[in-house]
C-alpha cells in the first residue's frame, strides 16, 4: 500500500509544538470509505485552535486539516468511483489517517461530495466545513429552515436571524444560506469586510466599530428568530447576550458567558458534520454542491483562497490563522513540491 500511494504529511507532534513534515502511512480502507489525493486543503480556525488549546481530546502525533478537494485514488464506497473529483470534510479528530495535511487521506461517506471534472478545486475547498457545519446548525440548533432548490432568492418573510461576524467562512455560508431559506439576515464585521459580506446578500450590515455601537445596534434590529456566533468567544458571546437579553446563542467555539447573563444559553456541538442528519446530507450532497461548484455558478459566493504552498507552509498558515483570518481561506496544496 505504501508503495503504491508514497504519502507525507505535516504532522503535529504534540500541543502547541512545531509541526513536522514525514512519511505518513496509508492504511486499507474500511467500507463506505475513499482514499482522496489531495489537491487542496484549507485551513480553518478549529485547527488552529485544536494545535494550541485543549479544546477537545486528540490522540498525538496526529494529522489536522478538516477539509479537502481532490481525486478519488482508491474506493470502497458504491457511490464513487477512482478518477472522481471530489470535495470532503474530514474527521481529523478520529485519527491520522481523517487529516487532511497530507498528499493522500481518507474520506467517509455522507461527508463527500462529487463535483465537475472541471471544477476550481481551489475555490471550492474554502467551503466545505463552512456548508457542513452551518447546515448542521440550522437544522439541528438553530431550528432554521434550508433553501427550497427550486427557488433560492425568497423574499425575507421567515424572521430575523443573527450571524455575528458575518466574514467568517461558516459567517459567510450562514448568511447566503439564510437569505437563501427566505430569512432577514443581520450581521457583524470590521469595517474593511462590510463591503464583502454585503455581497454575501446580508440585510443590515453593522460594523464593529465600537462595542457601544454594536450593542445598540445589535438590539434595535431585534427579536431574532435565531443567534448564530461564527467568532466564538466568550467577550463576542457577553456582546449578544447585551443586545438580546434572554435566549441562545449557539457558538462554533464552546465558550461560558459570565454569570450576569443568566437568561442567554450557549449551545455547541463538536464535529457538528458527524451528526448531520440524512436529509441534510442529501441536500448538500445531491443538490447543493452539484449546482454551486459547476464552472460559472453564481448561486454560491465562495470565499477568496489565499494558496500557501506545500506541507512546509502548514505551520505558518496555523499561526497566521490563529490571529485570526477573515473573507479569505487559507488554503495548503500537499502535493505541491
Amino acid at each position: 500500500m505504501a508503495a503504491k500511494f508514497p504519502n507525507k504529511a505535516a504532522w503535529l507532534p504534540g500541543k502547541g509544538e512545531s509541526m513536522v513534515i514525514d512519511d505518513a502511512p496509508t492504511p486499507e480502507l474500511a467500507m463506505h470509505q475513499v482514499r482522496i489525493k489531495v489537491a487542496y486543503a484549507a485551513i480553518n480556525q478549529m485547527d488552529a485552535k485544536l494545535r494550541v488549546f485543549d479544546i477537545m481530546p486528540i490522540k498525538f502525533p496526529t494529522i489536522l486539516g478538516l477539509e479537502v478537494t481532490g481525486k478519488v485514488v482508491e474506493t470502497k464506497c458504491p457511490n464513487f468511483n477512482v478518477g472522481d473529483t471530489v470535495l470532503a470534510t474530514l474527521d481529523a479528530l478520529s485519527g491520522a489517517q481523517y487529516g487532511g495535511f497530507q498528499k493522500y487521506t481518507i474520506a467517509q461517506m455522507g461527508h463527500i461530495a462529487k463535483t465537475p471534472d472541471d471544477a476550481d478545486l481551489l475555490k471550492i475547498v474554502t467551503a466545505p466545513v463552512a456548508l457542513f457545519t452551518t447546515v448542521y446548525y440550522f437544522t439541528k440548533e438553530l431550528g432554521l429552515d434550508l433553501p427550497d432548490m427550486a427557488n433560492l432568492s425568497p423574499k425575507p418573510t421567515k424572521g430575523t436571524v443573527l450571524v455575528y461576524s458575518g466574514s467568517s467562512a461558516t459567517g459567510a455560508a450562514a448568511i447566503q444560506l439564510a437569505v437563501q431559506a427566505g430569512y432577514r439576515v443581520v450581521t457583524t464585521c470590521s469595517s474593511r469586510n462590510a463591503h464583502y459580506v454585503r455581497s454575501l446578500g446580508a440585510h443590515v450590515v453593522i460594523e464593529r466599530t465600537n462595542l457601544d455601537h454594536v450593542i445598540t445596534a445589535l438590539r434595535a434590529e431585534g427579536p431574532y428568530k435565531a443567534v448564530y456566533d461564527n467568532f466564538g468567544t466568550a467577550d463576542t458571546g457577553s456582546v449578544i447576550a447585551q443586545a438580546i437579553g434572554k435566549g441562545t446563542i449557539v457558538t462554533l467555539v464552546p465558550y461560558n458567558l459570565p454569570p450576569q447573563y443568566k437568561d442567554v444559553m450557549v449551545k455547541f456541538q463538536a464535529t457538528p458534520e458527524r451528526h448531520l442528519s440524512e436529509s441534510s446530507k442529501k441536500f448538500l450532497i445531491e443538490d447543493y454542491f452539484p449546482l454551486t461548484t459547476r464552472p460559472g455558478s453564481t448561486v454560491f459566493k465562495f470565499q477568496p483562497a489565499d494558496l500557501l504552498g506545500g506541507l512546509d507552509h502548514v505551520q505558518k498558515g496555523l499561526q497566521e490563522q490563529l490571529k485570526g483570518v477573515s473573507a479569505k481561506k487559507l488554503v495548503i496544496a500537499p502535493n505541491m513540491e
